[in-house]
């Protein structure tokens, strides 16, 4: 497919656009049906509005410095003790969530500057001044990273983006049509691609909006008692997963691992569980309930 070609050239080169290669990205996934995927793109364009889904990788360590004076010396950009903190308050302190849009980050790590400041309000100071001692009162302080953490920030989203796209290039013909595409989208998993490489194994990623969202689950693989776990988070009760465990146990011979479809006995239970979505038995979206189940069976089975 020629945008993914274009895409990765534009990751592979000595300068990426990484915005450009986002906005394309963007492109790509509705080409092959797969919109749920663009909210970790459009936060990576746009900014992450909410800090409960700004990802570990931006994310960065910080050092508290100060401008202090006593009566007979000055001191600036100087580090200070924290130990006095309460343990959340210290981690705030010692941590840089940055939350700006690519583009932003692209600016700043081509600034020239060694490092990015964040200014602390006055209401801190008296707090930090219990640290001192010889009579030193802060006159400002600051939180301070590294330019380096923030190109560090840059090379893993281009590295996971480039990641996905080799990934989803040997699926797709460069002189496909787009109903080509359409048609070989729906036998390639790109989600469960896009999750491995954006957010990586051992998590549980819920991509989209309320109402088309994709679990991608590792930690399941052929292990019930993680599956189950995963299951009652979503609201599944101990009957229905009991079925489950019996419909696994009696398809050990009958799940067909080359064409990834489940047996018989799994099969009627995913739709019975369809069914209670719709029925309002099971309290969840219907969209979202086809998508935790396949997302959560395919990791037990070990289809990523």
């Amino acid at each position: 497919m020629k945008l993914i070609n274009e895409i990765i050239a534009i990751l592979s080169s000595e300068k990426p656009n990484l915005t450009n290669a986002l906005i394309k990205t963007k492109v790509l996934l509705y080409k092959i049906e797969q919109k749920s995927l663009v909210g970790w793109v459009n936060n990576e364009l746009n900014g992450y509005q909410n800090s409960d889904d700004i990802p570990p990788y931006r994310i960065l360590p910080s050092q508290v410095l100060v401008n202090a004076s006593n009566m007979a010396y000055q001191v600036n950009a100087h580090p200070i003790p924290l130990a006095h903190l309460d343990d959340d308050i210290r981690e705030s302190l010692e941590t840089f969530e940055l939350s700006q849009s690519l583009a932003v980050l692209e600016e700043f790590a081509n600034s020239g500057s060694d490092s990015l400041e964040r200014p602390l309000p006055m209401e801190w100071i008296p707090l930090l001044n219990k640290g001192l001692s010889n009579n030193y009162r802060i006159q400002k302080a600051w939180c301070q990273i590294s330019v380096t953490g923030i190109i560090q920030i840059l090379t893993e989203v281009r590295s996971r983006l480039l990641d996905f796209l080799l990934e989803l290039s040997s699926e797709f013909g460069e002189e496909m049509t787009d109903e080509q595409v359409k048609n070989k989208a729906n036998n390639v998993d790109s989600a469960s691609m896009f999750n491995s490489a954006m957010f990586g194994d051992n998590t549980t990623i819920l991509v989209g909006n309320q109402n088309t969202q994709h679990v991608v689950n590792s930690k399941v693989l052929n292990n019930f008692s993680e599956l189950e776990k995963e299951l009652k988070k979503h609201g599944v009760v101990d009957d229905d997963i009991s079925e489950l465990k019996l419909a696994i146990d009696n398809d050990a011979e009958k799940v067909d691992f080359s064409s990834k479809s489940y047996g018989p006995a799994v099969n009627s239970w995913f739709k019975k569980m369809i069914g209670k979505a719709v029925d309002g038995t099971w309290q969840i979206n219907l969209g979202v309930a086809g998508n935790i189940i396949s997302g959560l069976l395919n990791g037990y089975y070990g289809w990523y």
